[in-house]
C-alpha cells in the first residue's frame, strides 16, 4: 500500500478568512485501490496578515513603482527626451500618496517600528521636494535629490520585504 500525503489550503465561504485544522492534524482516506492519502490542512499564506497590513503593504508597492516610474522621467528629462514636467507631476501626486502609508499603519495598530518608518517615509518625500527648491540657493543641496531618492526607494522597499 501506498502512502501520498498532500497540502490543501482550506478557505471559508467568506474572502478574507481561511480556516485549517490545528497544527498535526491529519485526514486520513483510503480509496478502493488501497490508496492510502494524508491530507495535511495549512493556512493561506496571507490569512495571517491583517487587512490594514494588507493594505499598507500594497500602498508601499503602488509607492514603489511610482518611485521606479519617477526614475524613468528623470531619465527622459536629463538625456531630452522629454522635459522634467512629468518628473515633476508625478513626484507631486507620489508625495501626496506617501502620507497615505503612516495613517495607515497608525490606524491600524501595524506596531510603532513600522509607523515611525512610514513618518520618516513621508517626510523624505517632502525633502525630496524641497531640495529642488533649495537649488536656488546652493546646487549642492540640489544634488542631494538623487542621493535622497535612493533612500526613499530603500526605504520603501523594506515595507514590502
Amino acid at each position: 500500500m501506498r502512502t501520498i500525503e498532500t497540502m490543501q489550503t482550506i478557505q471559508s465561504p467568506q474572502a478574507d478568512s481561511v480556516q485549517s485544522a490545528p497544527a498535526g492534524a491529519r485526514e486520513e482516506a483510503q480509496d478502493t485501490a488501497g490508496l492510502h492519502v494524508n491530507v495535511i490542512a495549512v493556512r493561506h499564506p496571507h490569512s495571517t496578515l491583517s487587512r490594514a497590513a494588507r493594505w499598507h503593504r500594497g500602498v508601499a508597492r503602488v509607492l514603489l513603482g511610482g518611485l521606479a516610474l519617477q526614475l524613468f522621467f528623470a531619465g527622459l528629462g536629463v538625456f531630452g527626451v522629454t522635459g522634467f514636467l512629468p518628473h515633476a507631476i508625478l513626484g507631486s501626486s507620489i508625495i501626496l500618496a506617501s502620507f497615505a502609508l503612516p495613517i495607515v499603519a497608525w490606524r491600524g495598530r501595524l506596531g510603532s517600528a513600522l509607523t515611525r518608518r512610514s513618518w520618516l517615509l513621508a517626510a523624505l518625500m517632502v525633502l525630496q521636494g524641497l531640495l529642488i527648491d533649495a537649488g536656488r540657493v546652493s546646487h549642492v543641496i540640489t544634488a542631494l535629490h538623487p542621493v535622497n531618492a535612493m533612500l526613499l526607494v530603500l526605504l520603501t522597499f523594506t515595507m514590502i520585504v
